[in-house]
């Protein structure tokens, strides 16, 4: 056998090892409990104008940060993967903040001020800001 194809071969095997232990790593580390961090304590409003006004900034302050969010229920829905899904109402009719719940809050009602805790995804401008592996405060 050529050197170059010996050389290849080892190389190729020595990257499948390499992104096998990768994926091993990704696939077995420990998950956030966002129960046991502290929060940014902010209203729904707050973080949609922060988002609004410079996506930037916002992002460097909220984004995969535990978020503590106070606010008042727009919608309860149910995602394609069975989790609860509330929606806090802004100032803006067109915008939402979505937050998706680790368990079942339990009873919920749209127009209930609940205090939520997750952490934040991102934003998807004019549309909602996306906080998961939410919590009910109170």
């Amino acid at each position: 056998m050529k050197k170059w194809i010996k050389v290849l071969l080892i190389v190729l095997v020595i990257g499948l090892v390499g992104a096998a232990g990768v994926v091993y790593y990704v696939y077995n580390r420990p998950h956030r409990d966002v129960s046991t961090e502290q929060g940014v304590k902010l209203t729904a409003q707050g973080i949609y104008d922060a988002f609004h006004t410079n996506e930037a900034e916002a992002n460097k302050l909220y984004l995969d940060k535990a978020i503590e969010l106070t606010g008042e229920v727009a919608d309860i829905a149910t995602n394609q993967d069975g989790k609860v899904v509330v929606n806090f109402k802004t100032n803006d009719p067109m915008v939402v903040i979505n937050c998706t719940f680790k368990e079942n809050p339990g009873n919920l009602k749209p127009g209930q001020t609940i205090t939520f805790k997750g952490i934040c995804t991102g934003y998807i401008p004019d549309a909602n800001v996306v906080i998961n592996e939410g919590v009910l405060v109170k």
